[in-house]
């Protein structure tokens, strides 16, 4: 019997719809044909249909997240102190990192040099927000929306369990009948990325391949660049020297290259922390599950990168203002962020980027290229999760090595 063959992934499929896409587009560029001009009159309303549908519902998506999260946690008896340690070191390290990559990224985002043909199309197939040419003045009505928001679900957890239990299961249904919508609207996705990147392509021609080539470098080298530099912090920070610190995470990094999953590289991390690092029950039991749960550290990175490249080739100013408002957004959407899969991260955070002026269009179309990037997102993820907790532990780590069967038995 013939073997069935594997079925492609979400973000697969949306990657082979942008190469087709900026393929036919190319050939429609070079060739002139009218063919090709009618294909895009027809698909520019489908792309507009798809894009006004994501619009609908990300801030409500956002919204409703946020609430269910913060109305579900645990009380702050159960989380105790070194949940509250946990959260401040996981905010210190993702505004880090945004900031250095705000001192780093700029000169190479201002390296890519597109040909004005290419711009002048992007440019022309994006509708810019308003914020574009107010100064990011709708920036101002996001921030204050989620800290209602974050206020107002505080305010519910203060009620009595009679009163705050209804309204919990209230908002955890809202929310993943939300969810829902938003599987339905990314069905589309592939469509929605073809039909986009489709006018552009033949416009611009092989400057548009360009582009989505130089976004993936930037992001890619990035990424690996801060997780390398994990490895000296963590030494600093944690008093464990890197060369213990990278044997016992370089087990859980291999899961996290071939999977492109945090949670699957849990096991392994537990591992490590316990034969190599000697980190305490505290850490592998509580610290590890949550960061693999909550904390993203490529999150402000990724997306700063994002927003300097996608301001840069749009030719959008960003104030201070702006992007401290925008770090602050993804800062707190990333401990929230939507279950979807391929993709579903990058949704949330939608608003933050309209909020800064620029066009839902571009930021959409580089999604679509994460394939890549994703891999050196997991790697960095699994990366911090396990300095977060190695760095968290310092001061309870034994110091006698650990005898190698028993951190198996442990870990297991």
């Amino acid at each position: 019997m013939r073997r069935p063959l594997p079925r492609l992934s979400f973000t697969s499929w949306s990657l082979i719809a942008l190469a087709a896409a900026l393929v036919l587009g190319t050939w429609g560029h070079w060739s002139g044909a009218p063919a090709f001009t009618t294909l895009e009159q027809i698909l520019k309303p489908i792309g507009a249909l798809w894009m006004a549908a994501l619009k609908m519902v990300v801030l409500p998506l956002v919204v409703l997240k946020l609430l269910a999260a913060i109305v579900s946690a645990p009380s702050r008896e159960s989380v105790g102190w070194l949940g509250l340690r946990t959260l401040l070191l996981f905010a210190a390290m993702l505004a880090s990192v945004a900031l250095l990559t705000l001192l780093i990224a700029p000169p190479f985002v201002a390296m890519y040099d597109a040909d004005p043909a290419t711009l002048a199309s992007l440019r022309s197939n994006s509708e810019m927000p308003k914020a574009a040419n107010s100064g990011g003045s709708s920036s101002n009505q996001l921030l204050p929306t989620l800290l209602f928001t974050a206020a107002f679900a505080l305010a519910i957890t203060r009620l009595p369990d009679d009163k705050r239990l209804p309204i919990t299961t209230l908002l955890q249904g809202l929310s993943t009948a939300m969810f829902t919508v938003v599987r339905w609207i990314l069905i589309g996705t592939p469509v929605g990325v073809f039909a986009l990147t489709y006018s552009p392509a033949l416009h611009a021609g092989a400057g548009a391949a360009g582009m989505f080539g130089a976004f993936i470098v930037l992001v890619s080298g990035l990424l690996l660049l801060f997780t390398l530099l994990l490895y000296p912090a963590t030494a600093l920070f944690g008093r464990v020297s890197m060369l213990l610190f990278a044997k016992a995470v370089a087990p859980a990094q291999l899961v996290a290259v071939s999977t492109r999953s945090s949670i699957a590289s849990l096991p392994a991390l537990i591992e490590g922390a316990v034969r190599h690092l000697r980190l305490p029950a505290t850490a592998t039991s509580f610290v590890l599950p949550l960061t693999v749960a909550i904390f993203k550290l490529n999150r402000t990175i990724s997306s700063m990168a994002k927003l300097l490249f996608v301001a840069h080739v749009y030719n959008v100013k960003l104030s201070v203002e702006t992007i401290v408002i925008f770090v602050a957004t993804v800062m707190l959407l990333s401990f929230s962020s939507a279950g979807v899969p391929d993709g579903g991260a990058a949704f949330a955070t939608l608003p933050a980027y309209l909020a800064a002026g620029l066009p839902m269009e571009g930021v959409v179309i580089l999604e679509a290229t994460n394939t890549i990037p994703d891999i050196f997102k997991t790697l960095l993820n699994v990366t911090g999760d396990m300095s977060a907790a190695t760095i968290l532990s310092r001061s309870t780590r034994e110091a006698a090595p650990l005898d190698e069967g028993i951190a198996i038995e442990d870990a297991a």
